[in-house]
């Protein structure tokens, strides 16, 4: 019992959400005919054909030779559920019947096996995904009612502290935001992520590490908290549509896990591979403030220097191992080589040039500053008013390298073309 009372809560989110879909599509076509030509209201309509529908899935159950018990248990719950709606009229029944139907599928159905091992790994962390986010929109909610009936109070007791009033909102303000979506998804994200572990007996192997899953755990729990404030902001009271909403969110968990679980189940990243790549991922958020700030200067340098370095950095990367490990580039070493010269080459120039097309220079207090006037146009496209123009000039001068990368890699290739056309292909003069 406990059993099936754990994954119910698991999947609840997820069942409701399909049920409701199904019963909005037999329910949308009968809401365009007119009433005058229905016999009955239309939810008597749904209800005849959606036990129709459910009928005929009983007798596929016991083709699929099921235990008897539970076909019985499925005959019994349909047939209560109908004779509550038609004897008792009471309508919200109808809202459960597809519940039924959904459960058996993934439970028997060969198609779901997949999905039905996903979730028996998972049931743990959905239930406490599940249950983490019913008490945080119930927290809200009884929060927001303590907060409408006792506002004297607080306020009262604000005005007694020694702050003044545009430095308190501040304060609470910060606190809030570092609560609501860095603590709250932290806390989230690593509770979901061990009791996964714990169910399935998984420890960490020698020399890896879950960073980068408590990473993405903490990406998914943020996302489902972001979607859960925005819907807060706009709501006042807890109707049927809102529960809905918050069910469709919650649903969501089953999506987002899938980027965490797998990675779990294979004990961990390479330490080493982890760390290198955020350090990587460092060097590359560096370059871009620095191509935000100093483009030209930088752009300068690297065009020049860049291709020059590259053979160097990396085509004698085998001078530093150690003694009796001596080891020579191959051809495939080479090719790689010169074509990182192309592109690198490539790409700079074609950013510098782009650059360089719409720079501008303006006086601005006594002083000549260069304005990209590319850059600023892109910024006012994607200003929303959420972000600071600091981080819309980096996420700009991003999309400016891709799209010069982009450009330099058609260059490149036509370039190694034409060359291997010219000294190669047509003429043995210059290659023996």
């Amino acid at each position: 019992m406990k059993r099936l009372f754990l994954y119910l809560l698991a999947l609840l989110p997820v069942i409701s959400v399909v049920s409701l879909l199904l019963l909005a599509i037999l329910l949308f076509p009968i809401t365009l005919l007119p009433n005058s030509i229905l016999p009955v209201a239309p939810i008597y309509i749904v209800e005849i054909i959606l036990g129709i529908l459910l009928g005929l899935y009983g007798f596929r159950l016991r083709r699929m030779q099921i235990d008897n018990k539970l076909q019985i248990i499925y005959w019994i719950i349909l047939g209560a559920s109908a004779g509550v709606l038609l004897l008792l009229k009471y309508r919200l029944i109808i809202l459960l019947q597809p519940l039924l139907p959904i459960i058996y599928a993934i439970v028997f159905e060969h198609i779901f096996i997949s999905f039905k091992k996903y979730v028996q790994k998972s049931r743990d962390a959905f239930v406490v995904l599940n249950s983490f986010d019913a008490f945080f929109i119930g927290f809200y909610f009884l929060l927001k009612f303590i907060i409408k009936c006792k506002t004297d109070v607080i306020n009262s007791f604000l005005n007694k502290l020694s702050i003044p009033q545009d430095d308190l909102e501040l304060i609470i303000i910060i606190l809030t935001l570092i609560v609501l979506f860095v603590l709250i998804p932290a806390f989230r994200g690593c509770l979901s992520v061990w009791f996964y572990k714990k169910q399935n007996g998984i420890r960490k192997q020698f020399g890896k590490v879950f960073w980068n899953l408590y990473l993405k755990s903490y990406f998914a729990s943020f996302i489902s908290i972001c979607l859960y404030a925005t819907l807060f902001f706009q709501l006042d009271t807890l109707q049927f549509s809102t529960i809905l909403v918050f069910l469709i969110y919650m649903s969501l968990n089953i999506y987002f896990w899938m980027y965490v679980y797998e990675g779990i189940d294979r004990g961990g990243d390479d330490k080493k591979e982890v760390i290198l790549n955020w350090v990587l991922i460092g060097l590359v958020s560096i370059f871009l403030v620095l191509l935000d700030q100093i483009e030209s200067d930088l752009i300068g340098i690297l065009t020049w220097f860049l291709p020059i370095l590259l053979p160097i950095f990396i085509g004698e990367v085998n001078s530093i191992i150690p003694r009796g490990y001596l080891k020579t580039p191959t051809p495939v070493m080479k090719k790689h080589i010169y074509w990182l010269q192309m592109m690198s080459f490539n790409t700079l120039l074609v950013f510098n040039i782009v650059s360089s097309i719409f720079t501008k220079q303006i006086l601005k207090k006594n002083q000549m500053e260069q304005i990209n006037s590319l850059k600023l146009f892109l910024i006012s496209v994607l200003d929303r008013g959420t972000s600071s123009n600091f981080t819309l000039g980096i996420f700009v001068s991003f999309i400016m390298l891709l799209c010069s990368m982009a450009i330099a890699y058609v260059l490149s290739k036509v370039m190694i073309y034409l060359i291997r056309r010219t000294y190669i292909e047509t003429s043995n003069r210059y290659f023996n």
